[in-house]
């Protein structure tokens, strides 16, 4: 902990060396004198700031923060764009004050600060409280590292760096998880497990009238109204509508093409916020959920459930599609994996694996593994065990790894089988709200078979396309422009294909652009399935 000169000093030590300058060249012995007095005190102020290092050491500062749920929005949940506040302490166990002159907590890309923390003061065996404003412009989960801090020494003209590793994690949920739950009514007519929103018309005994009309050839005797008929002279039948229980799945797709553009302006934060609201519509009307996310296979599944359990579930399965480590699906082999690893713990923990230009493999192992503790449990794909727990730490601590692009064109297969896997086998109603871009879609008679076995089973689709043309960059440079142009009639002939495709099969398509709310798309969707 070498002190760092302020401005201050760096001003002053300027003005010695013109002063000096100049009293060299006039030979003047004031100025030179003077100029040798300046460089004697800040050569003494820097001597009386270095035992500012070990005092620090051997005082032991303590620090820790956490998320405050009593800020942002309701039911304390962290939202995207949403600010929220980080409640944070220092713990000084030594006689004398301090004088903190600077706050810099080391954020990842997707958490910004809020406005510059001031200056604070902590004063002699004391705990001093301050708090962080902090916003995530995507949903994901964010890793705070820690906390660096300046301490100001005498007369302000050194301060002494001062590093607090310790990570907090903190996950930015979909706006869905804002809203105020709605009132929901138990139907215990219901001819399902019990009874949901999911209007169902049928002949007969029902929970609600439809309508009256005359006997067609093929009606069953059972849903004859007798009574009505008696009255008319003529067989009535009563049609009735009745709220079931409805199973709808999500499939979400995570590859390559949603995750281009700026975090909160991508296709894939998009699909995120559609998928979460129509999941917390399901719930709230007491239907049972699921979720599939795709890239070049499939990676999340979350297996159709209900109560609040199964939002959380949600959640967890959304939030662990924006930090993908997995070795199939990311661009970075082990070799790199450990010069990343090995970079981080030096700059976070303070030890250094490396030795004469090479890296401590086996020593950098345990220390992950031991830095992990049970987070080892985590689900990650990988073809030895170096990279599976190199990759788990990574995803713990918040590092990205760049996304691999699906050369082979798998998302597919992946999304013919996620289909499939829904409503192949299924019979009982089951509602399927697709997210994808369809782009690298080459060869569609994968889907479609799988679609065409959904529909025969009766089952209800909806795709939402995100359009590209709305999530991408605004040019800057003639060539982006041109590249912008050829993009977007690209994009533009993909939708209209995708479009024309689905609407053969009686699928309804929507459209949406980044200026459309994902909420609002996702319940057209919903309404057109039920029209469908």
């Amino acid at each position: 902990m070498l002190p760092i000169p302020t401005r201050d000093a760096i001003a002053a030590f300027a003005g010695a060396v013109f002063v000096l300058a100049v009293g060299l060249a006039l030979r003047s012995s004031f100025a030179i004198t003077m100029a040798s007095t300046f460089f004697v005190g800040l050569a003494l102020v820097l001597g009386a700031t270095m035992p500012l290092g070990r005092r620090l050491r051997r005082e032991r500062l303590e620090f820790a923060w956490w998320l405050d749920h009593g800020t942002g929005v309701a039911s304390g949940a962290v939202i995207p764009q949403s600010p929220f506040d980080v409640r944070c302490y220092v713990r000084h166990r030594g006689s004398r004050p301090l004088d903190v002159s600077e706050l810099e907590p080391l954020l990842p890309e997707s958490v910004s600060l809020v406005g510059r923390p001031r200056a604070i003061r902590l004063d002699g065996r004391t705990r001093t409280e301050f708090r962080l404003r902090l916003a995530a412009p995507a949903t994901g989960r964010v890793v705070l590292h820690g906390l660096a801090i300046r301490l100001r020494g005498p007369l302000g003209l050194f301060d002494t760096p001062l590093y607090f590793p310790n990570p907090l994690v903190i996950k930015v949920l979909p706006r869905a998880a804002a809203r105020q739950p709605r009132a929901r009514s138990m139907h215990r007519h219901a001819s399902m497990a019990r009874a949901g929103r999911t209007m169902v018309r049928h002949r007969g005994g029902g929970t609600e009238l439809h309508e009256l009309r005359e006997f067609l050839p093929g009606d069953p005797f059972k849903s004859i109204a007798w009574k009505a008929s008696a009255r008319r002279g003529r067989l009535m039948i009563k049609e009735v509508e009745q709220e079931v229980q409805e199973t709808r799945w999500l499939l979400v797709d995570i590859s390559g093409t949603m995750r281009g553009g700026p975090l909160g302006g991508r296709k894939l934060d998009f699909a995120l916020e559609a998928a979460a609201a129509e999941a917390v519509d399901a719930l709230e009307s007491g239907d049972r959920v699921g979720l599939l996310t795709f890239d070049s296979r499939l990676v999340a599944h979350a297996p159709p459930g209900e109560g609040k359990a199964q939002r959380i579930r949600i959640y967890d399965a959304l939030l662990a599609s924006t930090e993908i480590v997995d070795e199939d699906l990311t661009d970075i082999e082990d070799g790199g994996l450990v010069g990343l690893v090995a970079r981080y713990v030096r700059q976070q923990d303070g030890i250094d694996f490396e030795r004469r230009g090479e890296i401590d493999v086996a020593g950098l192992l345990a220390h992950a593994r031991k830095s992990l503790g049970d987070e080892r449990e985590r689900d990650v794909q990988a073809s030895s065990p170096l990279g599976r727990t190199l990759r788990q730490f990574c995803q713990a601590r918040g590092l990205p790894l760049p996304h691999r692009a699906d050369a082979d064109h798998r998302k597919t297969q992946a999304l013919a089988q996620a289909l499939q896997l829904v409503g192949g086998r299924s019979r009982s109603p089951t509602s399927i709200l697709v997210c994808t871009d369809f782009d690298g879609v080459l060869d569609p008679s994968p889907v479609v078979a799988s679609l065409k076995l959904v529909r025969a089973h009766g089952h209800r689709v909806a795709f939402v396309l995100p359009d590209g043309r709305g999530f991408a960059s605004e040019p800057t440079t003639v060539l982006e422009r041109d590249l912008s142009r050829v993009y977007g009639r690209s994009e533009s002939r993909r939708l209209a294909e995708t479009r024309s495709l689905l609407g053969k099969m009686g699928i309804v398509a929507l459209v949406a652009s980044a200026g459309d709310s994902p909420a609002l798309i996702a319940g057209r969707a919903r309404g057109a399935r039920r029209a469908a």
